[in-house]
């Protein structure tokens, strides 16, 4: 190498030279954070001085022995909400049915004739058992054809064509008392007979609004004799002589319909009457 070019180069070695002792000056004063590892070029982290070392135990950090040990607080209690009480559902008293009762009859025609009492009567808890209905029938006549009957009442309205052949009163009361006795109802209602504006009648000139008067007046003396029930339906529409009115009557005998109906509804109240009252007495 020609010498002008070694003396050039010089100050640029020494510069060089300077800058490797300042680093291996500073290189030195830095502490060692890693150990190189030969063939790897791998630096492995050195665990900190800080830390605690492999294979020593934790230490448990234990508390102060004058701080008061927590006392556990416990959820206060709920008392359950009681289920509210449903109160029971009274039941209804059922309204009793009221008890039928059994009748039967014994007439002539003004209890058989086309829509007579007897055939309008309605009441639901009134039965009948049947009976006897014969019209121009006499007392004796029923009699004959009277026979037993499970009945609670029997209803007699008989005597009317007993008057027409001028039979005695005393007659006609016997054979009612047999009829009563061969039908053998617990109970017995004795009904007047109807009013008549017949005064002359036949050859005998019979005055049946009068003896049917005084019929009447027997029979109530003999019911109450034989403790029966007396009833006279036609009372509200007997005249003061105990004639017919002529808006009652089809012929002076027998009357309207309407007139039936209306005697109906007092005979159903006489057959319950008789029935409840010997019950109320007999208790």
């Amino acid at each position: 190498m020609p010498q002008h070019q070694r003396s050039s180069r010089l100050p640029v070695i020494a510069a060089a030279a300077s800058v490797v002792v300042l680093a291996t000056t500073l290189l030195a004063a830095l502490p060692n954070t890693a150990t190189a590892v030969e063939g790897t070029g791998t630096t492995v982290p050195v665990p900190s001085p800080s830390g605690p070392s492999a294979g020593e135990p934790t230490a448990v950090p234990t508390s102060s022995p004058d701080a008061p040990a927590p006392t556990p607080t416990t959820d206060p209690t709920v008392a359950p909400t009681p289920s509210p009480t449903t109160a029971p559902t009274p039941t209804p008293t059922p309204t009793p049915t009221p008890t039928a009762l059994t009748y039967t009859y014994a007439g002539d025609s003004l209890t058989g004739m086309p829509a007579s009492w007897m055939r309008q009567m309605n009441d639901p808890t009134l039965v009948s058992a049947g009976g006897v209905a014969i019209g121009g029938a006499t007392s004796a006549r029923i009699l004959a054809r009277s026979s037993p009957k499970e009945a609670d009442v029997l209803v007699v309205m008989a005597g009317t064509n007993d008057l027409r052949y001028g039979y005695s009163t005393k007659s006609i009361l016997l054979n009612i008392d047999k009829i009563a006795k061969n039908v053998g109802a617990d109970h017995v209602v004795l009904a007047a007979i109807a009013p008549s504006n017949i005064t002359k009648y036949s050859k005998k000139k019979i005055d049946r609004r009068k003896q049917g008067e005084i019929l009447n007046r027997d029979l109530q003396n003999h019911a109450l004799t034989r403790g029966w029930m007396f009833v006279d339906p036609w009372a509200a529409d007997r005249r003061l002589d105990g004639g017919w009115p002529s808006s009652r009557t089809v012929d002076g005998v027998h009357p309207t319909v309407g007139m039936s109906k209306k005697v109906s509804v007092r005979m159903q109240q006489a057959i319950h009457i008789a029935a409840e009252g010997a019950k109320g007495a007999a208790g």
